[in-house]
């Protein structure tokens, strides 16, 4: 077997026949589909079960709520294929996706691809990645950390013990990044292969506050524990990225001024020259910068304004 594909599933009833179809119908053979339903209390049982009955490639497992990472574990240890795909349960796959997959892999550990964003109006293609870094393990640091849009060597997880991190918000970016101490045999390639449905129920557009949002210092603490000896200027640009841009925008939505803060405070701590980073000048637009500058000097009235 040379591709597992592994899909957690929580209360996904409503897309997940458009998710289990388009791994079905694969341009290619030699896969089987792990599906790990992670306590479900809605519909997503019976439809498991309908697929599962029908296809011999389609394994089905059950267990008690445990999260993601928890069910995504669950599923590298029941998986046998020599490689690895992480598909969300709402989300779905382009039919050709393994064929491009196959064709590209060759003898690399790790393929890195592009992907669709589908709001359900439009979609528009994710460059997942820098073009043009040359320095593939640079490369690797400074993408986009999701698990979905990479192939991944079954014997990575195996051999090193990695396994997401239970529990935490943000458990790509907590253990992807690392892969990078294990392996520099990485591809990329242009194709987008994933398409990633944007929900307005998913957990970072909930309305009411979660305290785990901030499990992002936690990820970020991990990532800089990891990597920040050799990849300084990659870790410092996952910070200005994830944290000051990201993390504040999503704690300003809820005028959670002391996390805010408490970023600021990092930023000046760990990164003081953050605006000299060489991703942050290079990839970044003026508007992305303007925000940045605007969060630092803590002018949220200001923010607040230009993005209404």
């Amino acid at each position: 077997m040379k591709y597992s594909i592994i899909v957690p599933v929580y209360n996904t009833g409503k897309y997940l026949d458009k998710c289990i179809i388009s791994l079905i119908n694969q341009d290619y053979k030699d896969y089987e589909i792990i599906i790990v339903n992670d306590g479900s209390t809605d519909n997503s049982l019976d439809i498991i079960d309908k697929y599962s009955s029908k296809y011999d490639n389609i394994h089905n497992y059950n267990k008690e709520n445990g999260g993601l990472s928890s069910a995504r574990n669950y599923g590298i240890e029941k998986s046998s294929g020599e490689y690895l795909l992480f598909v969300d349960s709402d989300d779905y796959l382009d039919n050709n996706a393994l064929k491009i997959i196959d064709e590209n892999i060759k003898d690399n550990d790790i393929l890195v691809f592009n992907f669709y964003m589908d709001n359900g109006k439009s979609i528009n293609v994710k460059n997942t990645y820098f073009d043009n870094i040359s320095d593939k393990c640079k490369k690797f640091v400074t993408a986009n950390p999701s698990a979905c849009n990479k192939v991944i060597k079954r014997s990575l997880f195996i051999d090193n013990n990695i396994k997401f991190i239970d529990g935490i918000y943000y458990e790509d970016l907590a253990t992807i990044p690392s892969f990078i101490l294990y392996t520099k045999n990485i591809n990329y390639i242009n194709d987008s292969l994933y398409y990633y449905c944007v929900r307005d129920d998913s957990i970072m557009n909930k309305k009411k506050y979660n305290k785990r949002m901030e499990d992002i210092f936690k990820v970020l603490d991990i990532n800089y524990n990891n990597l920040n000896k050799d990849y300084l200027d990659e870790v410092e640009y996952m910070y200005i990225e994830h944290l000051l841009r990201y993390a504040s925008l999503r704690f300003l939505d809820y005028d959670n001024y002391d996390n805010i803060n408490k970023i600021i405070c990092i930023i000046n701590d760990r990164f003081k020259n953050w605006n000299k980073n060489i991703y942050y000048k290079k990839y970044y637009n003026i508007k992305k910068k303007i925000m940045c500058n605007l969060i630092y000097r803590k002018n949220y009235k200001i923010i607040k304004y230009l993005r209404k």
